[in-house]
């Protein structure tokens, strides 16, 4: 009997081990703490390249996050989908905005086919 392939589609069950094969103590501790950040970004919500630099506790590295992500995203099982740009929209192109729409909208988050994310007030 053929086993399929199973497609993760409830993101809340990744597990967030830093050190997951991968050599995350080498790293920057600037880099470490953005990536820190970005795992932590709750399922179903979303947060803006800026957010995340100011939670990390740096000051304009909006730029910095998006290289991290665009690097380091797949060998730290970051949540790259979650984060957008701080006017509330994707900034990425083509196949990768339309599979960015796709995980977020499996995640219940509000998002037009342009790539606008509604974002919920915050209490």
């Amino acid at each position: 009997m053929k086993k399929e392939a199973s497609i993760i589609t409830d993101f809340s069950r990744i597990e967030s081990d830093f050190e997951a094969g991968a050599d995350f103590a080498q790293l920057k501790r600037d880099t470490r703490r953005i990536i820190q950040e970005i795992k932590a970004i709750p399922y179903g919500t979303v947060a803006s390249y800026k957010e995340i630099g100011n939670l990390a506790g740096l000051v304009n590295a909006g730029r910095q996050v998006a290289r991290i992500l665009h690097s380091l995203s797949y060998k730290y099982e970051m949540p790259w989908w979650r984060v957008i740009g701080s006017d509330g929209r994707i900034k990425l192109t083509g196949p990768a905005k339309a599979e960015q729409i796709r995980l977020l909208k499996l995640e219940k988050v509000e998002v037009s086919e342009l790539g606008q994310v509604k974002r919920q007030k915050k209490s």
